[in-house]
This record gives structure tokens, C-alpha cells and sequence, in this order.
């Protein structure tokens, strides 16, 4: 997910770690006069009506997420293990869900001013608490890094076709050395240029649509069923929509941190439309990319050794070499640009994360260039536990865990806090904080272990359809038990 918090107000990765890493908020501070190169607003601060922004403003930045090969994997997922007609399923479900998650967290942090990081903290995680946001985010951000690593990788090794696992791993490393450098050095290159890039991926994808309509097979692109060995349909659309619900709730999150910019709050409607909408886009060119080099990527993979089911899974979640036997050496730069930007944002998301955690934890703080290594340390690690060959499992753990943010502080704000009344709704940032919300710490942590437990087993293929209802249910059962205490502020 690309979560470059430069791109708003010129902000640079150094001062981003900064203000994640749990300094206290600051009442004296004032932004920047309007016009200034510089001006920016602090992650502690409420936007001010002069840093508004235009809605389409907002809604281009959620667009640009979708350039990404992780995201171009989902479209291959939903049509390849599902089939096109219960990948359609899938792709309402994605769109609605996106929809109103990220209209309903939006809303809070639009009203908030704040972002989603620290409006969590103060509603359901607490100061140490938001320890909890930030291993979340490391998980699914670093997650995210990993995977669109090994894509990268494997897109430049059937290129060039390089092989062996010496050659395989010093690619990998090489690639998070360049994730390290860009975030230290490289952000502001990257969100100047960061509109050519998504332009010209977006190029290089209507390219492959048209090869495969020039050779008569858009029809079959369209139409076809289940394409992975041994892969039953309940199974199929399960994997599938646990995929779309874990980039919903990504995106809700994602979002909020720029829905807080917003100048009227029916923009949020436009913004949350526009990222849903993108989303189903990005399903559809994956869809037909993966379709169209499916059968040389399978033959690819068997090539080195893989089986018939695992070499097909390889092929769709590898959508890079679909484009590179498309367009080529164009192809393959473009791709390197274009992911260039995505990682090295998700890189500085998952330093924020990792900045946090250390400080929420250890009351210490860690540098900036010790973040970003760390985060990108942890990416090598994931892949060392071959994440591309366990996407399946990545992306169910993944949904369980930002739908149960999302399903957390939506149930917080709007129905514990706004229609039971049982705590506040609106930050008083100069009171003193607490340290853990155990309410919202201990709800999470329960649905987490019941869902990873319910699906791990094999009980429940979905887990969202056990940790949205159970969330609520937890959560606003707690909150009636302890209300009295909630509200005379003595336990949060």
C-alpha cells in the first residue's frame, strides 16, 4: 500500500518518522502560512481550514495506490481461483466493502483532523497501546514490501534469466537496499515523478489488453472459469475474498490519513467512491494481464522445478512477468519505476511502524536510518519465509487484522461513544493520555486469536464473517459492563 505521507504539503520521510514515534502532542505549534514550500501539518495537529484540499486532490492519491504489482496480483487471484463469474462476487464485494469502510473511518478522522494513527491511539489503543496499531501495520505494510520485492525479483530474473538462489537471494537484498536508500534520500524524486509512473504503467497494462483483444482472446480473458489445479470453488472464492476484504480494510485505513484533509465532509463520498472504484479497475487489468502470460509463466515455473498447482500459483501471483513478455525491456523499466514508488512508501510506513513500536514499548527512541533498515530487515525475513508461496495465509491473517481495526473504530465512535454515549466523541488533546485503552486492546486480541484460530483449523474459510460481528459484539458488551467507569475517565 502505498502510504507516502510526502505527498502531502511537500512532507519528507525524516520528519514522517518524527512524528510517529510517539512524541507528545503539541498545543503551541502553528502551520505554516498558506503558500510557503514548506508548510506542512504535523501528524498531532488538526488540519486547518488554509492546508484543505480539493476532493479530486484527495482522490488521485488513492488512485495512485493501484499502481503496484501486489495490487495487479489481486486481479489474477480473484479471477484464476475463483472464476470470472464468482470473481465478479468477489469484485462487488470489494467495491461496497472498500466503500464503507472507508467512508465510515473517514468520517472520524475528517471530524478528528487527525489521521487514523493517532486517532486509534487516543479512541481504542492508548499511548502504549498503540503498540498494537503499529505490529499490525508492520505485518500487513512490511507484508505488502515483501511480496512486491519478490514480484519485482522474479519479473527481473525471467528477464534477463538469471537463476540460481545465490543470484535468486543477492537480487532480493539488492532491491531493499534500494527500498533503504530511496527512503533516506530519494522521496521527494519519487513524488515528483510519481504521475509519470502510474501513467506509464497504466500504458503498458491497456498494451497487454489490446494484445490479447488483437488475438481474439479477450472473450476467454472474461469468461473463464477456475485455471488452478485441484482448486475446489468454495476454496477458490473464499481466497479470493479474503483477499478483498484484507485491500478493503488496508484502504479504509490507508485513506483516513488523507480523508482528515477534506474540505467538506460530502467529499468523503466522491474520495471513498474513487478508491473503490480504482480498486476494481486494478482487479480487472490483473485479471488480464495473468491471463495473458499465464501459460509461458506456468511453463517458467515448471522449468525450475515446481509442480503443476504450484507453478500455476506462481505464475498468477507474478504478474511482472506477464508484462515483461508483453513489452519487454520497456515493460520491465517501467515496471521498476512504477514499484519503485509504491515500495519505497510502503518502506516508509512500515519505519513509521517500526519507530512507534520501539517508542510505544521502550519509551525510547531509534533513528530514522535505523527504522527504515529495520522494516526493510523484517521484509527479508518474510521472505525468507517464502510469503509469495503463503499469499493465501498472508492475505486471511491480513484481513483479519485491519478489518478488526476497522470494525473496532467504527463500533467505538459511532455506537459506544455516539448512540450509548458511554465516553466522548471529539479528542481533547490536552488532556493527559492514557496509557492503554484495555477495552479496545483486549477486544482485538480476542477476535484476533478467535479468527486466526477458526480459520488455521479450517473452521471458517472467511474469517471477516466471524471478526466483524464478534468485534462489536466484545466490544460494545465490555463498554456497557464498564460504563460507569469509562465515563468518570477511569479506565479508557
Amino acid at each position: 500500500m502505498d502510504t507516502n505521507k510526502s505527498k502531502v504539503k511537500g512532507k519528507s520521510a525524516p520528519e514522517l518518522a518524527s512524528e510517529s514515534r510517539g512524541r507528545a502532542p503539541s498545543r503551541t505549534r502553528r502551520p505554516k502560512k498558506k503558500g510557503s514550500a514548506t508548510s506542512q501539518v504535523s501528524l498531532f495537529e488538526r488540519v486547518p481550514q488554509s492546508e484543505r484540499l480539493a476532493w479530486p486532490d484527495i482522490a488521485a492519491i488513492l488512485s495512485g495506490v493501484v499502481s503496484s504489482l501486489s495490487k495487479l496480483m489481486g486481479g489474477g487471484i480473484v479471477a484464476f481461483y475463483a472464476g470470472c463469474q464468482m470473481g465478479g462476487v468477489t469484485v462487488a464485494i470489494t467495491f461496497t466493502l472498500s466503500f464503507v469502510l472507508t467512508w465510515l473511518v473517514g468520517r472520524i478522522c475528517f471530524r478528528e483532523g487527525l489521521p487514523n494513527n493517532v486517532v486509534s491511539r487516543y479512541y481504542i489503543f492508548g499511548k502504549k497501546g498503540s503498540a498494537v496499531g503499529s505490529l499490525i501495520w508492520i505485518f500487513v505494510l512490511v507484508g505488502v514490501l515483501a511480496v512486491g520485492t519478490v514480484q519485482l525479483g522474479n519479473a527481473i530474473l525471467f528477464a534477463f534469466g538469471w537463476e540460481g538462489e545465490w543470484v535468486r537471494w543477492a537480487l532480493f537484498i539488492g532491491i531493499s537496499c534500494v527500498w533503504v536508500v530511496m527512503a533516506l534520500f530519494g522521496t521527494k524524486v519519487i513524488a515528483r515523478m510519481n504521475a509519470l509512473f502510474v501513467i506509464a504503467l497504466f500504458c503498458v497494462m491497456g498494451y497487454v489488453v489490446y494484445l490479447i483483444a488483437s488475438e481474439g482472446q479477450l472473450v476467454d480473458a472474461a469468461t473463464h472459469g477456475i485455471l488452478i489445479p485441484g482448486v475446489e470453488p468454495l476454496k477458490g472464492f473464499s481466497y479470493s475474498v479474503n483477499y478483498a476484504i484484507m485491500t478493503s480494510g488496508l484502504l479504509a485505513l490507508f485513506a483516513a490519513d488523507f480523508t482528515r484533509f477534506a474540505r467538506k465532509e460530502r467529499d468523503l463520498v466522491p474520495i471513498s467512491l474513487t478508491g473503490s472504484l480504482f480498486a476494481i479497475i486494478t482487479y480487472v487489468f490483473g485479471a488480464l494481464i495473468v491471463y495473458y502470460g499465464f501459460e509461458k509463466s506456468v511453463e517458467y515455473f515448471t522449468a525450475q522445478g515446481m509442480g503443476p498447482t504450484l507453478a500455476a500459483n506462481a505464475a498468477v501471483t507474478n504478474p511482472g512477468v506477464s508484462l515483461v513478455l508483453a513489452a519487454g525491456g520497456i515493460g520491465l523499466a517501467i515496471i521498476c519505476l512504477s514499484q519503485m514508488k509504491v515500495e519505497t512508501s510502503n518502506s516508509i510506513g512500515g519505519a513509521n511502524a517500526v519507530s512507534n513500536l520501539v517508542h510505544s514499548l521502550t519509551g525510547r527512541s531509534i533513528s530514522w536510518v535505523v527504522a527504515v533498515i529495520g522494516a526493510n530487515a523484517i521484509g527479508l525475513a518474510f521472505i525468507l519465509g517464502n510469503i509469495l508461496e503463503q499469499v493465501n495465509a498472508f492475505m486471511s491473517y491480513g484481513s483479519i487484522l485491519t478489518s478488526s481495526w476497522c470494525m473496532l473504530l467504527i463500533t467505538d465512535y459511532y455506537i459506544v461513544r455516539g448512540r450509548m454515549g458511554i465516553g466522548s466523541q471529539g479528542i481533547d488533546m490536552a488532556k493527559p493520555e492514557k496509557s492503554v485503552h484495555w477495552r479496545g486492546v483486549g477486544t482485538i486480541a480476542v477476535v484476533t486469536i478467535v479468527g486466526s484460530v477458526l480459520y488455521a483449523t479450517g473452521i471458517v474459510a472467511v474469517p471477516f464473517l466471524v471478526v466483524a460481528p464478534l468485534t462489536m459484539v466484545i466490544y460494545i458488551a465490555i463498554s456497557w459492563a464498564l460504563r460507569e467507569k469509562v465515563r468518570a475517565g477511569q479506565i479508557g
